[in-house]
């Protein structure tokens, strides 16, 4: 299980344990956060071989799920292996088709700059406001609760983060999995997430896609028995 960005392997915190009654479940946080170290300078190719490397050393196929951030290094997995049981993506961060504009390159300096100068804080608040489009509110909301403490301790990871978000989504190399795929999208994500999402299913060949109601992009969290059962029932009947 591949997770997004902001987070680490306790984004997965809910669902591991919903998920453990039906498999053996390998959770593990990227590169710049968590337990994980960074080699800088950053580059997604390591990322990838990180995951390669873990999933060799499973041993056996697996079924491969990534969240966001997550989803494009897992899709792209997918693109070079065909030992996998199958491929579960939810919302994969692609910009596609103009859906939205990406930040510009002084965002990621003066986020890198706040880094730094250990202003982790002002570095969230830009990134949140910045990617997934969360409003003034919706920050404050967070930053009062306890979970913005957890948020901190990985801020570090954010650059990567951005970097891995100028991967451009390929149709044409996405045509050529074969593994069967589940496409999970929340109904109250943001649009561009949608749209990057649908197509993704609609390049996919042999892939469905599950709309997860009244969820955005952390059904995980929000739902995380709505989400462990979409995945359960995907995947159990592909072991």
């Amino acid at each position: 299980m591949a997770h997004g960005g902001l987070c680490d392997r306790f984004a997965w915190y809910f669902v591991v344990p919903l998920l453990a009654r039906k498999f053996t479940v390998y959770t593990f946080d990227r590169r710049g956060r968590g337990a994980s170290g960074d080699t800088p300078p950053y580059a997604a190719e390591r990322e990838r071989e990180d995951i390669a490397a873990i999933l060799d050393a499973i041993g056996e196929p697996a079924h491969l799920l990534g969240h966001s951030a997550g989803g494009i290094l897992a899709l792209q997995i997918a693109e070079r292996t065909r030992d996998l049981l199958s491929l579960i993506l939810y919302e994969p961060g692609y910009i596609v088709d103009g859906a939205r504009e990406y930040p510009a390159p002084e965002v990621l300096k003066r986020m890198q700059s706040l880094l730094s100068e250990g202003d982790r804080d002002q570095a969230l608040r830009i990134a949140m406001r910045e990617s997934v489009g969360a409003s003034e509110a919706e920050i404050a909301a967070l930053a009062s609760g306890p979970g913005w403490t957890r948020l901190l301790a990985v801020a570090s990871g954010i650059p990567n983060d951005w970097m891995l978000w100028q991967e451009q989504f390929s149709p044409e190399a996405a045509r050529a999995i074969r593994t069967p795929a589940l496409m999970l999208m929340g109904t109250e994500s943001p649009a561009w997430l949608r749209q990057g999402t649908q197509a993704v299913h609609a390049a996919l060949p042999n892939a469905q896609l599950k709309l997860l109601p009244g969820q955005g992009h952390s059904a995980m969290t929000t739902r995380p028995q709505l989400f462990a059962q979409a995945v359960i029932d995907f995947a159990d009947g592909r072991r």
